[in-house]
């Protein structure tokens, strides 16, 4: 037992510093491009974000062609991750510091969020998202990606007429953030497999189902990279930034994440996933984007709604399990 618990703490701190090494490469890497802030933090940051989800899926759905059932693991980590985004984190970013939303995130990017959401609860409806249905998910994640790249007034800024050829010393620097991009997605793909399989030895122990620890345990150390990432858009005054992270990781995790592992293997979705947690997900993303309607700010008593909202989720979670 000492083994597994080790090796599912590493795999954590594993997940988090593996994303954290690829975003901060692939970052450096689209300033040499003059990408928006807001275009970074809905495509680049929002995918970089969500590597730790990505590759749990497909760790976990390597297990299920294995024949190790893991669907639990996989869509509870998926949905958890998300619902501690959009409240506690954004919750404790609206206390300490004024988050502004834009016409964008109103528009588009919100509506798009709750649209990913509806759509993967239909698609469960049935208690299996098929492989199909995955790779459909991820198609339209491409689809969605490439619509707002035409959209994105900045976009235009990928080229500048007034580029120069880089240096040699310009060249070795891209090549060191190339070599980071791998190397944490190496170390991505290393720890997704121990907490995977430490998550299976841990359900199976305590008799718990997959879906609890997916959902409580991995959910909230997979959103590390993004609580990390908001945060520090926060400090540099990149505010929009911040909730372009947390609203288009909500759009990544249920398009690409989930999308691709249930293109490879398929998932089973519990009843309690389907009728509980997506609605719950839903409603609080819903509250969330209106309490942004009404002022176009959080304001700090909403701030506190969504905190609480989070902490009485977990509650009900628990005294489920005890």
């Amino acid at each position: 037992m000492q083994q597994e618990i080790i090796l599912f703490i590493i795999g954590v701190i594993g997940l988090w510093l593996g994303a954290g090494i690829t975003i901060n490469g692939a970052v450096e890497i689209a300033k040499k491009f003059k990408i928006s802030y807001l275009f970074v933090g809905l495509t680049i940051l929002s995918i970089g974000t969500s590597l730790p989800e990505i590759f749990t899926h497909i760790a976990s759905s390597w297990k299920i062609l294995n024949g190790i059932e893991a669907s639990g693991v996989a869509v509870g980590t998926n949905i958890g991750s998300n619902i501690i985004q959009i409240t506690l984190i954004m919750g404790m970013l609206g206390l300490f510091a004024v988050i502004k939303s834009s016409k964008q995130i109103q528009k588009r990017d919100g509506l798009i969020m709750l649209g990913s959401i509806a759509l993967l609860w239909l698609f469960g409806l049935n208690g299996v998202i098929s492989q199909i249905e995955g790779l459909a998910l991820a198609t339209l994640y491409v689809i969605y990606i490439y619509w707002i790249s035409r959209s994105e007034k900045s976009i235009k800024e990928l080229i500048d007429p007034h580029h120069k050829p880089l240096s040699k010393k310009k060249e070795r620097h891209i090549f060191i953030d190339i070599g980071h991009v791998l190397f944490g997605l190496a170390l991505l793909g290393v720890a997704s497999m121990w907490v995977v399989d430490n998550t299976l030895f841990f359900a199976n122990h305590f008799g718990i189902e997959q879906t609890f620890f997916g959902l409580v345990v991995i959910g909230v150390s997979t959103a590390l990279p993004e609580l990390t990432t908001a945060v520090r858009g926060v400090m540099k005054g990149a505010k929009q930034m911040s909730l372009g992270v947390l609203i288009g990781s909500n759009i990544t995790n249920p398009m690409l994440a989930l999308g691709i592992g249930a293109a490879i293997s398929g998932y089973k979705v519990s009843q309690s996933i389907q009728w509980f947690d997506i609605p719950f997900w839903f409603f609080i993303s819903a509250l969330a984007l209106l309490f942004f309607h009404r002022t176009k700010r959080l304001e700090k008593w909403e701030a506190a709604v969504l905190v609480i909202s989070y902490i009485a989720y977990v509650a009900y979670k628990i005294y489920g399990v005890i």
